[in-house]
């Protein structure tokens, strides 16, 4: 079977829309973990820098404010094309965006200072095989920094979702490395040290943050309400319930998130995250 087939067919359809349709949102949601980890790399101005699950290309195109050359890798191609339109936009020459597979793209032997990622290498069926080529590509003096989430159970903002499927469906399991790719398959701290450990990584930091989310970048409360409805790990928990039980969710959902809604903000609810970093 071809490296991470389901991901790639998955992104390059249903998957993408919803973050083409929602790219600017996506990035107000958040902007605080992007901010956060370009800090955390440590930038300089002669520095290459490779953004893995590059989605569409909010952090390549702030590591191109900071360093020599960025390039952002993802395996979808509706997502690369609103990056590269970005980029261009912007009139940004030191950027490039590849659609590839970064566990299996050659991206040339210490090639980069720095390889980066908001919550892009929890998609490998290879986790080890793909840290191991991207810590390849990295320079002896490089870095990898990398964003993950932490159990869903931790993520206060998936909480209204769960609660509220929980009351028609089991809710699945969705969470660790033996789960399959997924986005909360690097979930656990002593999965992701095994895994960079396994890769030739060394000098493992991880520590935990957690950020209060702007979900959907703020604005009315509908507005918010129908981009967390149709946001993918949602339609994916909830397509399955029959239309009556589906309707009832929704409503639960909504209820919650009028909880924390806040007039002329949005709605606000903390998350929790995984930052790392580590030495090639």
């Amino acid at each position: 079977m071809r490296a991470n087939k389901r991901q790639r067919e998955a992104w390059n359809q249903g998957e993408a829309v919803h973050f083409v349709d929602h790219a600017d949102s996506y990035d107000r949601q958040l902007a605080s973990i992007t901010e956060a980890l370009v800090e955390r790399a440590r930038l300089e101005p002669e520095h290459a820098v490779l953004d893995v699950g590059c989605g569409c290309g909010a952090m390549t195109l702030m590591a191109a404010g900071r360093a020599r050359h960025a390039t952002g890798v993802d395996f979808s191609e509706p997502l690369v094309t609103v990056a590269t339109d970005r980029a261009r936009s912007a009139s940004l020459h030191n950027v490039d965006f590849v659609v590839a597979d970064a566990q299996t793209l050659d991206l040339g032997a210490g090639a980069y200072d720095r390889v980066l990622s908001q919550f892009g290498v929890m998609f490998f069926d290879d986790p080890v095989g793909a840290f191991s080529n991207l810590r390849a590509a990295l320079n002896e003096s490089g870095l990898i920094v990398f964003a993950t989430w932490q159990p869903l159970q931790e993520n206060a903002w998936l909480a209204p979702i769960i609660n509220a499927v929980g009351h028609f469906a089991e809710v699945p399991e969705l969470g660790g490395l033996s789960a399959g790719p997924g986005m909360f398959a690097l979930e656990e701290t002593a999965d992701i040290a095994a895994v960079l450990r396994a890769a030739g990584f060394s000098d493992i930091s991880i520590d935990s943050a957690s950020p209060a989310l702007l979900l959907g970048g703020g604005g009315t409360f509908d507005e918010t309400a129908s981009f967390v409805l149709d946001a993918g790990i949602v339609r994916g928990l909830m397509d399955h319930l029959s239309a009556a039980d589906h309707a009832a969710a929704s409503s639960m959902v909504r209820d919650e998130l009028a909880r924390h809604y806040e007039p002329n903000v949005g709605v606000r609810m903390d998350a929790a995250v995984w930052l790392v970093t580590a030495r090639a």
